[in-house]
């Protein structure tokens, strides 16, 4: 067992996040290893044996990245004087550049292809202005990169873009925790299809409500944060909303209270660059409840989850429906996808497995 003192730093993402604190942190640890994740926009404590650092978080991007991602982040993190650093946010490669010129190790873990993020940002009005300041990123982060300790990232794709770098692929599959079994939440009258995540135009949101107005008998669950407000009130507007439960943000840990109720999961991303090749955690987590699964018809999903799920085109509110009928009219198909995604989820695409990476790559640099 460690005892060395390693530290996780995000000045974006929540306490809670699935990928940092539950799955990263909780698996170091548990395997000795004593945590500080340093967060911005919560407060200090401890929690599940992690120390807790709450640092400020600002609604404007240019303060909040200068006061917070690079002045703060830096001076509390040396504070710890941790043996190994992993920063979560490309706010914070400045931050992660100048703790190893103390001589500190960092890891940069990149969550998502932020490139193509980019091209999909609001705040970007012009897209040949959010193609610009893509293209200056991508080659930013290739050229910073060659300085952290180890890079990490969430998907295959981006570690193709990295090769030089011999990065690290940790994958976003879930953790085996067992289905929570507690007295319904709601009472069910009608069958449910359930989506959870972020609720944005980008991962088809609209399309999926207005499906909904050609389904009988079936209703909607959504659960996660909106964009915004706007966007949530145009949402309402949709035909289709009437069949449509909105039921908040829920903590990670809970999410499959929820998940078990329902009788398909769905996640109909539209096919922006960032998105055609992601590997989402959600579909995996629809699978260990024992969900059949609706996704999109993207080439690299069909090619990664094959037959275990239904594929539709998340731009057409009429297809999405008619693969939900397709699904609910055909029983015996909706066990037999169950079956196929919880038994894969099991067997291969879990975080217990993907964690032992996790853990090699600390105890090779805790050396």
């Amino acid at each position: 067992m460690k005892d060395s003192i390693v530290c996780h730093i995000t000045t974006v993402h929540p306490v809670n996040d699935n990928r940092i604190f539950f799955k990263q942190c909780s698996s170091l640890k548990q395997f000795g290893y004593k945590v500080f994740f340093i967060c911005a926009g919560t407060n200090s404590t401890i929690r599940n044996g992690i120390d807790i650092i709450g640092i400020p978080k600002y609604s404007n991007r240019l303060v909040h990245f200068i006061k917070v991602s690079v002045v703060c982040a830096i001076r509390v993190a040396l504070r710890v004087d941790a043996k190994i650093y992993q920063i979560h946010d490309p706010e914070l490669i400045i931050a992660g550049l100048i703790l190893r010129l103390c001589k500190k190790k960092v890891i940069y873990d990149i969550h998502e292809d932020n490139p193509s993020s980019m091209l999909t940002k609001p705040y970007f009005r012009s897209k040949i202005l959010a193609k610009v300041v893509s293209k200056l990123f991508d080659n930013f982060e290739k050229l910073t990169s060659q300085f952290f300790t180890k890079i990490i990232t969430a998907r295959p794709d981006i570690s193709e873009k990295f090769r030089k770098r011999n990065p690290l692929t940790i994958n976003n599959f879930p953790i085996l925790n067992p289905l929570i079994q507690n007295k319904p939440i709601f009472e069910k009258n009608h069958s449910v299809v359930i989506f959870v995540g972020g609720l944005s135009k980008i991962r088809g949101i609209p399309q999926l409500i207005e499906s909904f107005q050609y389904l009988q008998d079936t209703e909607l669950w959504l659960l996660g944060p909106w964009k915004d407000h706007a966007f949530q009130e145009a949402c309402s507007k949709l035909s289709g909303w009437n069949k449509t439960k909105y039921l908040g943000v829920v903590k990670p840990d809970e999410i499959f209270e929820y998940i078990g109720q329902a009788d398909i999961g769905i996640i109909t991303f539209l096919p922006v660059p960032n998105h055609i090749k992601t590997l989402a955690t959600k579909p995996f987590e629809y699978m260990i409840a024992g969900l059949p699964v609706i996704m999109s018809n993207f080439d690299y999903w069909q090619s990664f989850f094959g037959d275990v799920a239904i594929y539709t085109d998340p731009n057409d509110s009429k297809a999405i429906s008619d693969s939900i009928r397709n699904l609910l009219n055909n029983p015996n198909q909706m066990k037999s996808l169950g079956k196929k995604g919880q038994r894969l989820v099991i067997n291969e695409l879990n975080w217990e497995k993907e964690s032992l990476k996790l853990i090699r790559l600390y105890n090779s640099l805790d050396d």
